[in-house]
């Protein structure tokens, strides 16, 4: 990371940054370009680990891309707002939040992983409200990607004007 003063080292503040983001790009190996789709996700964390889940059809081109070669890649970003700087151009800039990270997709076939799965997009994305999941012969039909981050780094860029209010992470 080039910025160095822009990254964030508290697990506690990353995992505040994923739980503020709600679509992650994911990127996969194709030919001759690589491949990113941008999906909302359901997480979870096992001590400093990210695990991610993303649900869809059980077939398509994620589906395929990923049986050729599970290592992707993910980034996910909140917490935008521009910096203004009057009539000085080169004084712009751009205030944000971000995780760009690396690891292994897996395809869930067990029902209950996949359940579970669900369950945790849905925490993410609803917050609280109470909603009634399709038949198991629905879920069974649904396509989960699991995906294990081996590794991650996460970095903000804070606004001037709210700087104070952001606890550092030095």
């Amino acid at each position: 990371m080039r910025r160095k003063e822009r990254e964030i080292l508290e697990l506690d503040k990353i995992k505040e940054v994923v739980e503020n983001c709600h679509v992650v790009r994911l990127a996969m190996f194709d030919e001759p370009f690589p491949y990113i789709v941008p999906v909302n996700f359901g997480y979870h964390w096992q001590e400093d680990t990210l695990t991610l889940y993303i649900h869809g059809a059980r077939q398509g081109k994620k589906v395929r891309l990923l049986g050729n070669n599970p290592k992707v890649a993910i980034e996910m970003d909140c917490n935008h707002e521009l910096i203004e700087a009057g009539t000085v151009a080169e004084k712009y800039s751009y205030a944000y939040q971000s995780l760009i990270g690396f690891g292994d997709a897996f395809i869930i076939q067990d029902l209950d992983e996949k359940k579970q799965a669900l369950q945790l997009l849905m925490n993410h994305e609803v917050k609280h409200k109470n909603y009634n999941f399709p038949p198991d012969k629905m879920i069974a039909a649904t396509g989960i990607i699991k995906i294990v981050l081996s590794s991650y780094s996460c970095k903000e860029h804070i606004h001037p004007n709210k700087q104070s209010q952001t606890p550092s992470n030095k």
